[in-house]
């Protein structure tokens, strides 16, 4: 049976309060605890009921207080494997907010070094190597550092977190691709600074609301071109960073602007950024559009957009984000709703997740590893499929943000 437990989390030993009686030790527990009846969802119960496996118990009338004594040894076990799971939660919580900490000053060094472009050129790029040099040292420093999710309500400067998100996903790319160090670090530049021209468009565009017209568009495809001249003037910049901010907006097959360029003439290191610049803008949405759900930008690019990118990295990127990227709020088998925070590089299938779990203090909810937990999850959602507590409570917002992050010792 699927139960649901009328009790605060933290007044039983289970990790959920609504769950599905799997074993006798959870039978015998829950007939311990001070409940006067317990809800049942027949709906997500077995339609057959089985036999709970048989626990070693003593048998006889005399044996009243032996089978008190496990039944109390029982509890005990559940409440041990509780709080060892508490422990566990802690430390993933620890973790994810450190990544939002350490990805809210990447944001703020980035506003400052764009500051320093014009009057102190030569200090900006030397703020965006120390930046990108940090990330670099991050990857390098850990073989599987993987794509964290940061969801962040205040998102008011959308450039600077747009250069960070290019940037995380281009280097996770490139250290799976292989690049070398200073390969990596050429490429997170040209990332970091890929929308340079964007300064010389006027904001009335950048911020209007709805479609451009063709005069606008035609304008805003121009700032490659003006990223370029930008780029040159602070004379500090290598040339393959400045390939990519002329080329991020060209595409394999010669449909993009502003030049048409295709084929062998775009470098590696821009297959590389515009892939993972037209994955964030499909997520978080360009300057004119709405975004799309991780899950459809993947399904997008995939099906639609194949033949405009490299093929070797538009399946690393699908790969490496999985089959439920950073970002996906999906429905669990028991149908519990979650929001994907990071990917699981041995299962893309059971990535780790926070779950809604009402009945738990939002500032401790549960980051679940589906693999650790045999869960799996039944489909994805869109935000409009959500209620207003859950969309608060998971903390979604119309913008995504991802940060590299290490993973976790093996065992941990």
């Amino acid at each position: 049976m699927f139960v649901h437990l009328d009790l605060p989390w933290m007044a039983h030993p289970f990790f959920t309060s609504s769950f599905k009686i799997r074993t006798r030790k959870q039978l015998e527990t829950l007939m311990q605890l001070d409940l006067g009846r317990v809800r049942v969802d027949l709906a997500r119960s077995d339609p057959e009921p089985e036999d709970l496996p048989a626990d070693d118990e003593p048998e006889g009338d005399g044996d009243a207080e032996a089978r008190d004594q496990l039944r109390a040894d029982l509890e005990a076990s559940l409440w041990e494997e509780k709080n060892a799971r508490i422990r566990v939660l802690k430390e993933r919580r620890k973790r994810l907010n450190l990544c939002a900490k350490r990805y809210r000053q990447s944001v703020v060094l980035a506003r400052k070094l764009m500051s320093h472009l014009r009057s102190a050129p030569a200090q900006a790029a030397e703020e965006a190597d120390a930046l990108v040099s940090q990330m670099v040292e991050d990857l390098t420093a850990d073989h599987e550092a993987t794509v964290q999710l940061v969801n962040l309500k205040s998102q008011d400067e959308n450039t600077y977190h747009h250069a960070i998100n290019v940037m995380a996903l281009a280097l996770v790319l490139g250290r799976k691709l292989k690049l070398d160090r200073e390969n990596l670090r050429l490429l997170g530049l040209g990332a970091l600074f890929h929308d340079l021209g964007l300064q010389r468009i006027p904001s009335q565009i950048l911020h209007k609301k709805g479609d451009w017209n063709k005069p606008e568009r035609a304008l805003y495809e121009q700032h490659p071109r003006y990223g370029v001249e930008i780029a040159q003037t602070i004379g500090t910049l290598p040339d393959a960073v400045i390939e990519v901010i002329g080329q991020h907006h060209e595409h394999l097959d010669g449909s993009g602007y502003p030049d048409g360029l295709s084929g062998k003439a775009l470098g590696a290191l821009t297959r590389i950024v515009s892939v993972v610049n037209r994955y964030d803008n499909l997520c978080n949405g360009t300057y004119s559009g709405r975004g799309l759900s991780p899950h459809q930008a993947v399904s997008s690019m995939y099906t639609k957009d194949r033949a405009r990118y490299d093929p070797r990295v538009l399946t690393t990127l699908i790969t490496n984000l999985g089959v439920y990227p950073p970002g996906t709020v999906v429905r669990l088998e028991d149908e519990r709703v979650a929001v994907v925070i990071s990917i699981n590089p041995d299962d893309l299938l059971r990535p780790n997740v926070l779950v809604y779990s009402p009945e738990i203090p939002s500032d401790q909810a549960l980051i679940l590893d589906l693999s650790e937990e045999e869960g799996a999850i039944r489909e994805s959602l869109h935000q409009s499929e959500l209620t207003e507590d859950i969309i608060e409570y998971l903390n979604l917002s119309d913008k995504l943000s991802y940060y590299v992050q290490s993973s976790p010792a093996k065992g941990r």
